[in-house]
């Protein structure tokens, strides 16, 4: 009887065992569960704001190339238009006196592309005045039509007489030594 008893009693003992180490990875796993959750928590609000700073981004991105995009046909129709100014100044109603007052009115890079507009030359005639005028009238309807500023800028500098200071000065001298 009395093995019986003590072979009851180890088993007991054991079977308490075995609960007691149930119970503990039980509590174990249902702390990691936990752990896990709030991780996935954590997880997932990182990505939603991963995903909107990708999403702006794309859009920013996308919105800079398509104003890329349309910088680039305006800055095509603005070498068109200062073309087509060059053209009117090399026309046959300017020639004589282009070649007269203005002998360079395109500086050539070295690789012989046309790299800017040269000023106009002081001393000019009454026609001159009349074709900067409308070379400047040209680029400034064209600066409007394709609101440009770079053309506007160029129409601006055309039309200005570059000596006109230079003229103001002297007259003020002239007015001063009289």
């Amino acid at each position: 009887f009395e093995m019986l008893e003590q072979k009851l009693t180890d088993n007991i003992r054991e079977e308490s065992k075995r609960a007691t180490d149930k119970t503990a990875k039980k509590a174990q796993r249902l702390d990691d569960a936990a752990t896990a959750k709030a991780d996935l928590q954590t997880t997932e609000a990182t990505k939603a704001e991963d995903e909107k700073r990708l999403e702006d981004t794309n859009t920013a991105c996308h919105a800079k190339s398509v104003e890329y995009e349309q910088n680039q046909v305006t800055r095509a129709e603005e070498v068109k238009a200062i073309e087509k100014a060059c053209e009117i100044l090399r026309g046959d109603e300017v020639s004589g006196s282009a070649s007269k007052y203005l002998p360079a009115l395109v500086q050539l890079g070295r690789a012989g592309r046309a790299a800017a507009l040269v000023q106009l030359r002081g001393g000019e005639s009454p026609e001159d005045a009349k074709r900067r005028e409308h070379v400047a009238s040209f680029l400034d309807t064209r600066a409007k039509q394709l609101g440009s500023r770079y053309l506007a800028l160029a129409a601006t500098h055309a039309g200005a007489d570059p000596f006109a200071k230079v003229k103001k000065m002297i007259k003020d001298l002239i007015v001063k030594l009289m």
